[in-house]
């Protein structure tokens, strides 16, 4: 049985830790919760921000649907379950995951792969060493890594930056969107099976790796 917390809408949990596993579940409830119990939990003078931290003890914490999120880790796997507002996950060495944020996304690790299932906003996703999966973005996204392939699904609402050294890249592009495209690879190819229009702009880059759009 874990500890129960009131948290007010509006406000952002922060959580932070060094070597933990992190889950966090959004879930039709009214207050938090954290397993294992009797952790510390600090309250911002505005109210606006819960936090709590750990070193290596594994947190499950489970928060009202819509709550927005942020997590800072040096190792140890971050997973997002459920409908967020806006989610924040900084990582040295570890993986991380993201069910849906109704907001803006914005996730970074230096070695890692990073997983993101539904952006309402704005996603931007870097990894020196790792994939990169969205699987659907409603306006920007900005993503980049020297050692793995990117793979975004777009509303075609927002303009496109993907880069990567080392890996393949592939868009798949809202029915009734038309982009305009750059596409730029060394080795591969760079292709794309839609007409091409204004509606928003894709910039893709690798140096090894084949480029490809198309509708999906």
């Amino acid at each position: 049985m874990g500890t129960r917390f009131p948290i007010p809408e509006g406000t952002r949990l922060r959580v932070l830790s060094v070597s933990a596993r992190i889950e966090v579940e959004a879930k039709d409830v009214q207050d938090m919760e954290i397993e294992p119990g009797g952790r510390r939990v600090e309250v911002s003078d505005d109210k606006h921000v819960v936090e709590t931290r750990t070193r290596s003890t594994n947190l499950k914490i489970t928060v009202p649907e819509g709550t927005s999120v942020s997590v800072g880790t040096v190792s140890g796997h971050v997973s997002l379950k459920g409908r967020f507002g806006t989610v924040k996950v900084s990582t040295v060495s570890a993986h991380i995951e993201v069910d849906e944020a109704e907001g803006d996304v914005d996730i970074r690790s230096i070695s890692g792969h990073l997983e993101v299932e539904r952006c309402g906003g704005r996603c931007r996703a870097n990894t020196k060493s790792g994939r990169i999966e969205i699987g659907w973005v409603g306006k920007e996204v900005r993503a980049q890594t020297m050692s793995g392939g990117i793979e975004v699904g777009t509303a075609g609402q927002g303009d496109m930056e993907l880069r990567s050294i080392s890996g393949r890249i592939e868009v798949a592009v809202d029915p009734g969107r038309h982009p305009s495209t750059r596409l730029k690879t060394l080795s591969g190819k760079a292709e794309s099976s839609l007409p091409p229009g204004s509606d928003f702009q894709i910039k893709a880059r690798t140096i090894s790796g084949s480029i490809r759009v198309e509708e999906g």
